[in-house]
């Protein structure tokens, strides 16, 4: 009885967090479950030091004063939050063992655990046929045989049952541990936990990191590493107070970066170097110097590709927000600009060594069939695995998501999506159920058309496509005019490819690199093991912030259309932060940290989840801004003069163009007028991007 009953309480121990979760959502109101974790703590603390090692007050048998209080923070514990309790995880756990050791100081609790823990692994090792393996589960302690590298010393105190009446710890000493666990740290070997408390606090680090966290100025940071630094650690110190001071304004970055698109609308600035390693950027200097194409659209592109090999299996969370790393990134330029170029030397390029990988699997799987073809095995008709799509039917990638989807990522590459999003807008040009298997493949949801010859019937349980290609803008106007009945408009993200003068630059030694190292990258992303990305901490507290903030962009929209833009934003940041993540640590930039024993996940980081915040919110400006363009011509006017203005402008800011000059570059087809072109200028005076002089016939572009 008391096994069923502990089974059934201890929700924790047994049920997976996604459980857990799914058992949170079915509550009415299951956020105001949620405890406040710093005053649990403290009440924790408060009780034990009032009580400490006085066993019959925790005892409600004996009618023990403080039962009632520890008990009552005991069952508090199961709503601790799920991401604090993680992220919190030793402080948290050495608190409500503690706990539980007060109240059952005989060890009750771990001892039904024990039972029923054993109980099921017998049963599962039962059903596999092992019984003799089964049968030593349910011996008892006593009984169990010692390790051949365990000293019978060891054994003796594993065996033995527990009591804590028999130890004998200072309070201090306890509330030392509980203070290092929360910096995340243990006690070494032969040190005491004050001792290495004490340690922690006067080390110059941690001086200096609570420096900074008051607003220390960059020469009284200096002063304290003077004061602790040596001729041999003085430059270290110099450097890690650099780093944590950019680590704390990272924070703030995010936060910057929505200021400046709400107040000014203007998306954050994306740098190449902050996403690949220093070594990588001479590789881009064809694209960049030669091409002309921005750090924005290269690292977009690199990012989609990365998203797309990663495993069906793969899922980011960020608090209760679940996601599939699937992400589509829209070129959007005229025919001129080389949209083509771009993804030959970034993605079409590279994929040689993932699609090497799949086809040698096809081959073995061949091989095998015919083995087993051999020996009379009846198999199914065989389908090769496919990753990557240029021109594919719907019917054959629903195909092969019926068969691989679970195992193999797919991405559709094409130069120009015209074609695809006309079939999108018009859902009598679409196969049935066309637009909605689309749209359920960037989730990575189930899927299921029936027909009535089944053979054209396809279930498809998981499968993700991540989309990569280029459309001229006049094309996806008419697609935004058609509106976004299904949600298909809000899921891309887009990079526009302005035309710019162009140079002839030779390729190099660093230029000829660049395949191989995509390729090694796409290639890691594929066979990419873990399957878990959990936020951390500081993360956590960064994408709590840029949910809020997206929201009331969502709620503040003018229109239905761009509501949808900015609601499906914070679960496009996990997705991309995923992606960013992974390139950070394959490429040497950041270390890896894991979260979990039995199924690790890796931990994001919040400068990944800054660099992916910045990419989110520049591609779903840029959609803003087509919306905008749809609803009102004018402003695709306005783009044009503010262009040609820059071109004319060039390299002298300081210099004005006339409306004049501006008006003989355009073709005479749809030259404006000068009295168009002055009410365009003085739009895009109100919105700070030029200034007007000369009674209004010159500009100058200030931004």
């Amino acid at each position: 009885m008391a096994c069923w009953l502990w089974d059934v309480l201890d929700k924790r121990w047994w049920a997976s967090q996604s459980a857990l979760d799914k058992i949170q959502a079915k509550c009415d109101n299951a956020r105001n479950l949620s405890i406040d974790v710093d005053q649990w703590i403290s009440d924790c603390i408060d009780l034990l030091k009032q009580g400490w090692q006085q066993y019959d007050r925790f005892s409600l048998r004996r009618g023990g004063d403080l039962a009632t209080l520890a008990i009552d923070l005991l069952m508090q514990f199961e709503f601790v939050e799920a991401n604090t309790w993680r992220s919190r995880f030793y402080e948290l756990t050495l608190l409500s063992e503690e706990l539980q050791h007060h109240i059952y100081p005989d060890g009750e609790p771990g001892i039904c655990h024990g039972l029923v823990r054993n109980l099921r692994t017998a049963k599962k090792l039962r059903k596999g046929g092992k019984h003799e393996n089964a049968n030593l589960f349910l011996l008892p302690k006593d009984q169990w045989e010692k390790p051949i590298n365990c000293s019978a010393e060891e054994w003796a105190n594993i065996i033995k049952p527990f009591n804590r009446r028999n130890i004998d710890e200072l309070v201090d000493e306890y509330l030392a541990r509980v203070e290092l666990a929360r910096h995340g740290l243990t006690t070494p070997k032969g040190k005491s936990a004050i001792e290495t408390l004490e340690q922690h606090e006067n080390d110059a680090h941690t001086k200096i990191k609570e420096a900074i966290q008051q607003g220390a100025s960059a020469d009284e940071v200096q002063l304290l590493v003077n004061q602790y630094g040596t001729r041999s650690n003085g430059f270290g110190l110099a450097k890690f107070a650099e780093q944590y001071r950019e680590s704390l304004e990272r924070q703030q970055d995010i936060a910057d970066a929505l200021d400046d698109l709400l107040l000014r609308g203007e998306p954050p600035q994306i740098h190449l170097a902050d996403y690949v390693p220093a070594d990588w950027l001479p590789m881009f200097r064809v694209l960049r110097d030669g091409l002309k194409f921005s750090d924005e659209a290269i690292v977009m592109t690199l990012m989609a590709g990365v998203a797309a090999m990663l495993p069906p299996q793969v899922r980011i969370r960020g608090r209760s927000m679940e996601e599939i790393p699937t992400v589509w990134v829209f070129h959007i330029g005229s025919s001129g600009t080389a949209k083509s170029v771009l993804l030959q030397w970034l993605i079409n390029g590279p994929m040689a060594k993932p699609i090497a990988f799949i086809d040698g699997w096809n081959e073995r799987e061949q091989q095998r069939r015919k083995t087993a073809a051999a020996d009379g095995e009846d198999l199914p008709a065989f389908r090769k695995r496919n990753l990557i799509y240029t021109a594919p039917s719907t019917q054959g990638i629903r195909a092969d998501f019926a068969i691989h989807g679970e195992d193999v990522p797919g991405l559709l590459v094409r130069d120009e999506l015209n074609g695809w999003l006309k079939q999108m807008a018009d859902e009598g040009g679409a196969g049935v159920g066309d637009v909605e298997f689309w749209l359920s493949s960037y989730d990575g949801a189930y899927s299921n058309d029936v027909f009535a010859d089944a053979k054209k019937s396809r279930e498809v349980r998981a499968g993700k496509l991540g989309v990569i290609g280029g459309i001229q803008p006049k094309v996806f106007l008419d697609q935004l005019e058609a509106g976004n009945a299904n949600g298909f408009n809000s899921r891309p993200l887009f990079v526009h490819l302005p035309r710019s003068r162009r140079q002839l630059v030779d390729g190099d030694v660093n230029t000829e690199k660049l395949s191989a190292v995509l390729g090694n990258l796409y290639l890691a992303a594929l066979q990419d093991g873990n399957h878990a990305y959990v936020l951390s901490a500081v993360a956590e507290q960064l994408f709590t912030s840029l949910f809020n903030q997206l929201e009331n962009l969502s709620l503040q929209a003018c229109s239905e259309e761009v509501e949808a833009l900015w609601a499906k934003g914070p679960g496009q940041v996990l997705r991309v932060a995923a992606a960013i993540h992974f390139i950070r640590i394959a490429t040497g930039q950041e270390e890896l940290v894991e979260r979990g024993m039995v199924q690790p996940a890796t931990v994001v980081s919040e400068r990944s989840l800054q660099l992916a915040a910045n990419l989110v919110m520049a591609g779903k400006t840029r959609a803003v801004e087509l919306h905008e363009r749809a609803r009102n011509p004018m402003l695709e006017l306005a783009d044009k003069l503010l262009e040609k203005a820059r071109k004319k402008q060039g390299k002298a800011p300081g210099r004005g163009v006339a409306l004049s000059s501006i008006r003989k570059s355009w073709s005479s087809k749809d030259r404006p007028t000068l009295a168009v072109l002055k009410q365009m200028a003085l739009m895009l005076q109100s919105r700070g991007l030029v200034q007007v002089f000369d009674g209004g016939l010159s500009i100058r572009v200030v931004r």
